[in-house]
């Protein structure tokens, strides 16, 4: 009876904490989109509550679920300062107030809860580059390198998102096989992304993610159930990720290739190598523009290494603009034997390299300066590139709907228009795709140039 007793006793004191920490914090006035706004706590720190959004100049208080609180000595405008919070006693007391505000801009209110309780508001800049480090993209053993980081992608529309596409796979060699983090720099470890909380967490289970703290990790199983392809979304702002998309595969395609060569602008190197990006991962497509001179050039798989390659069955295999040529993969010909043929560029030329490691085919095609050729469909579109544009033209007075996406999927453009649009974007493949009253008129997959 004493044991429970004091189970009890103990459950009664834990359950008295956790009511005390619990708190609802609300921002009361006009400042937000409602004259009461409940602020969220942060999954990283009980203590910490926010409010992220546009803010009108008006005037707030904080209320807690039993009093109100207001600055303390009348400093009343909290932006970019940490300001201490009171119990208000008198109606006639003034709230905050942030004196300048910027209507189209985002502002982020961080109440940080305690004896002495303080509010800062501070404006939520968008980071403008987002990447993914750690063992399953490790070239190195054992350390991790800044370099293996791979950057995500931005989304076109919400500054805060970000998306990371590619493969993952437990590693074979290095520290943390398994373990990834996100950083805002490619150049330093600070600051990162980790998990909310104070422990490694399932990618497949993440959440909530904070700023720096505890240096622990997303992780992927060691049985291999989690490699595969991944699309990741991170909301900075929100500080949130989930999975978006998990394709498990036993066999896991390079997230880049790299051209090396004396005919490639890098020259003959190893470590910082012309890279060519996915096309198409999912089925193992590449690709890679530039200017080219007179000599050889192969693919490596990673860089720092010259063992890893794929290279010609034949030697010096010259390359005619057009024609596909077979491509073997050299595990390690440098311990293992095998071959080191050389591909052939003949000429001086601004050329478009694709290789397809399904296939394992190259082809090399001049450049052209319009890859998008002028499509004429049934219902009267023409959709071709000019002025590093992709313009779109209608014979027909209807309302039509204008999607483009790169070739991975990432929605790039979304509109309207009835004769004619015309969309600025940067030089890749795309997919165009026009609809009208959800009936698609016509899908023009080409290279804006």
């Amino acid at each position: 009876m004493r044991d429970m007793k004091q189970i009890a006793l103990i459950f009664t004191i834990l359950f008295s904490v956790f009511t005390l920490n619990a708190k609802t914090w609300k921002i009361v006035g006009e400042v937000a989109a409602t004259d009461t706004t409940l602020m969220v706590q942060d999954a990283a720190d009980a203590n910490v509550y926010k409010f992220v959004g546009k803010i009108k100049n008006k005037s707030f208080r904080l209320f807690d679920g039993t009093d109100y609180y207001i600055p303390v000595c009348g400093m009343s405008d909290p932006f970019g300062q940490a300001v201490g919070m009171e119990k208000q006693v008198d109606e006639v007391q003034a709230g905050f107030r942030v004196s300048y505000v910027n209507t189209n801009t985002i502002y982020k209110i961080t109440l940080t809860d305690g004896t002495s309780p303080k509010l800062i508001v501070e404006t939520a800049v968008p980071y403008k580059h987002i990447y993914l480090v750690g063992g399953p993209v490790n070239t190195n053993n054992p350390n991790w390198l800044l370099r293996d980081a791979r950057e995500l992608e931005k989304d076109p529309e919400n500054p805060f998102v970000f998306y990371y596409r590619g493969f993952l796979k437990y590693n074979t060699f290095g520290d943390e096989r398994g373990a990834i983090k996100f950083l805002t720099s490619n150049t330093s470890w600070d600051p990162g992304f980790h998990p909310a909380g104070s422990s490694n967490v399932p990618l497949s289970q993440a959440s909530k993610m904070r700023l720096n703290g505890s240096d622990t990790k997303w992780e992927i199983p060691a049985d291999g159930s989690g490699n595969g392809y991944y699309v990741i979304k991170l909301n900075t702002l929100e500080e949130t990720i989930s999975v978006e998309q998990f394709q498990q595969a036993n066999v896991d395609f390079p997230n880049n290739i790299f051209i090396t060569g004396d005919a490639m602008p890098c020259g003959w190197v190893n470590g910082e190598p012309m890279v060519m990006t996915p096309t198409n991962i999912l089925e193992g497509k590449y690709s890679w523009t530039g200017n080219v001179v007179p000599g050889q050039f192969k693919f490596l798989k990673s860089r720092g290494t010259w063992g890893s390659c794929y290279v010609s069955t034949v030697i010096d295999q010259p390359v005619v603009y057009g024609t596909q040529y077979p491509v073997v993969y050299e595990a390690d010909y440098i311990s293992q034997g095998g071959n080191d043929f050389k591909f052939v560029i003949t000429k001086a030329d601004r050329c478009v390299f694709n290789i397809d490691l399904v296939s394992m085919k190259l082809i090399v095609t001049k450049e052209e300066e319009n890859a998008i050729d002028d499509t004429e469909s049934e219902n009267g579109l023409k959709i071709f590139s000019e002025d590093k544009k992709i313009r779109i033209t209608s014979t027909s007075g209807s309302k039509k709907q204008l999607e483009i996406f790169s070739v991975g999927g990432q929605k790039m453009h979304s509109g309207s228009f009835v004769y004619n649009a015309s969309v600025a974007l940067a030089k890749g493949y795309y997919i165009v795709k026009v609809t009208d009253n959800k009936d698609k008129l016509c899908e023009k997959v080409g290279v804006f140039k």
